[in-house]
């Protein structure tokens, strides 16, 4: 079986966050249990484009994974050669696997799908939330579904990344088909990664040498509002002042935030305590979660949050926001679910050190969301439309 997958962002453009990843890791292992997945994506990366990549035809990433990315006339908003060539891309498949909802790629695609009369799996990411809708430009989106995805529901299986998502799509769209699987990690390659002393960590990542740290505190994503860092660190603000020798470590490439937060940052006189690391790769983001006191994640919406999966399956805790999908976390012992304002995230950050969450609970939850489990639940979907 053939999948055609169009997504305005493919890996390795990591500035996107969780999202490329775990479309990575879906394709990869749909590679490998023999479908072949055609991907027709965008040389954006951000505000940037990808680098050393051919363009404008398939290239073969992985056996049974090929590649075509667009080139952008006008990064994130319009490419000629996507437009002239789409149709083509999506002739040829059996399944059409469409990412995102607000991109020009999303309604080129769905009409020439519906026209082809092909299967089609949508995937919004996210965007029927309320705070999706509670941003600027809700009515323009709210106009934008109302003309390329509410005509032709019918012809559409959503598939949503938590029961959290399912419902957002539910209260936009109430008779929608909507399939719920939630995106993979390969919890292997978190698994192993070495133990040090927590003072070595904060060296190695911030360059600075303190001579007892108590707890480090891990978060990591875009450095986005959505992301509640500016929560974060006002929790933290408070957390230190009964624990000076707790340290927090903030990894993510700027997504329009980051001067904010230094200056909060420099406001709140935690130069020494707080630190903005910049983005790590797949192996530094393993020895951060295993050597950390635990993940804290403030979100102040999430459909999903990949960096979840992966904490857990280092057999790293986490503090959750209550904005996100993982009201299950403290029922399966694997770490705090808060409030998402800055008192209750302090509270949280107590709980978090006063409790002893069990490594081996949290790599043991972390395997439901496994890659190869979602592989299957998403081949189950495609066999039943």
């Amino acid at each position: 079986m053939k999948i055609c997958l169009v997504s305005s962002s493919f890996y390795p453009a990591t500035s996107y966050g969780g999202p490329v990843f775990s479309t990575w890791n879906l394709s990869v292992e749909l590679a490998k249990k023999g479908y072949e997945i055609y991907v027709s994506t965008s040389d954006a990366n951000g505000t940037d484009r990808l680098k050393n990549i051919t363009k404008n035809k398939f290239i073969s990433l992985n056996k049974n994974l090929f590649v075509k990315y667009y080139k952008e006339n006008i990064i994130n908003y319009f490419s000629l050669d996507f437009f002239l060539n789409i149709y083509s891309d999506i002739k040829r498949c059996d399944i059409v696997y469409i990412q995102y909802l607000y991109n020009y790629m999303v309604p080129i695609s769905l009409m020439f799908s519906i026209f082809l009369n092909k299967k089609i799996v949508l995937c919004p990411r996210g965007s029927f939330s309320a705070f999706t809708f509670s941003k600027r430009n809700s009515i323009i989106k709210k106009i934008w579904l109302s003309i390329f995805i509410k005509p032709f529901c019918k012809k559409i299986c959503f598939h949503a990344s938590s029961i959290l998502e399912r419902d957002d799509i539910f209260n936009y769209l109430p008779r929608a088909r909507v399939e719920v699987i939630s995106d993979g990690v390969d919890t292997k390659s978190f698994s192993n990664s070495n133990r040090i002393s927590k003072e070595d960590i904060v060296k190695k990542y911030t360059n600075y040498e303190f001579e007892h740290v108590s707890d480090i505190i891990f978060s990591i994503g875009r450095l986005h509002y959505i992301k509640g860092f500016d929560i974060l660190i006002n929790a933290f603000s408070s957390f230190v002042k009964q624990k000076s020798n707790a340290i927090l470590i903030i990894a993510g490439n700027d997504d329009g935030e980051k001067d904010s937060l230094k200056k909060q940052i420099i406001a709140l006189g935690l130069e020494k305590s707080i630190f903005l690391i910049g983005s790590v790769d797949h192996d530094a983001k393993s020895e951060l979660f295993s050597n950390a006191s635990f993940l804290c994640l403030c979100s102040r919406f999430e459909s999903f949050g990949l960096v979840v999966v992966e904490a857990l399956a280092a057999g790293c805790p986490v503090l959750v926001s209550n904005k996100t999908s993982w009201n299950d976390i403290e029922s399966n012992n694997c770490g705090i679910f808060a409030e998402n304002i800055q008192n209750e995230m302090t509270l949280g950050m107590f709980k978090m050190i006063d409790n002893s969450f069990s490594p081996d609970n949290c790599k043991k939850y972390a395997e439901c969301f496994d890659c190869e489990y979602t592989a299957a639940s998403f081949i189950n979907l495609i066999n039943k439309l």
